[in-house]
């Protein structure tokens, strides 16, 4: 696997700003429809009026998928998405992770995922943390955190979290938005 570096930080929240001030805004009448979108969508329609965060969002989830074997990040990116409630996220796949073999069973059974042998260790130590990041990152605890770096080795161990902080953020982003944005679109 490739290693591929994180793109620097992403331009200030203050250029989100203009995008939020006033009414009506264009981004108002841009959304619509968020249970019908993908959540890339939802980002260039939310962001339109500010490209440069935008690409940086997407440099940084290409990066994520590009330095975490895709199919365990898919896996962690779909048990985020049932913590949050986040619907559509649930029903999406990343092509990374099925063009590697992820297939319908494991997904069916992810919510089985620390007792089922469809399950690895390697995987359920990652979910484990990708879990605990999700509800309460300061309660990670060093057990946890040990598994997962002797499964991915140190730099795998960065490598993984950044990449869940993507993939989490991505979907809190997006379901941020559905609440800011979901009824003024309707």
């Amino acid at each position: 696997m490739t290693r591929v570096r994180f793109p620097s930080p992403a331009p200030s929240v203050s250029l989100l700003r203009p995008t939020l001030r006033g009414a009506p805004c264009a981004t108002f009448s841009a959304v619509s429809s968020f249970d019908r979108r993908s959540t890339s969508e939802v980002l260039d329609a939310v962001l339109a009026g500010t490209p440069e965060v935008r690409d940086a969002l997407e440099s940084a989830w290409d990066a994520a998928w590009n330095v975490v074997d895709p199919v365990l990040l898919e896996l962690c990116r779909l048990r985020i998405a049932t913590l949050l409630d986040c619907d559509e996220e649930r029903r999406a796949r990343t092509p990374a992770a099925v063009a590697n073999g992820l297939d319908d069973e494991r997904i069916a059974r992810l919510a089985q995922w620390m007792t089922s042998p469809l399950f690895d260790d390697r995987e359920r130590a990652c979910l484990g943390f990708a879990e605990q990041f999700t509800l309460d990152v300061a309660a990670l605890d060093d057990a946890t955190v040990l598994a997962v770096r002797h499964h991915l080795g140190e730099q795998g161990l960065v490598d993984f979290v950044n990449a869940l902080l993507v993939v989490e953020q991505r979907q809190r982003l997006r379901l941020v938005w559905q609440q800011l944005f979901g009824e003024a679109a309707a």
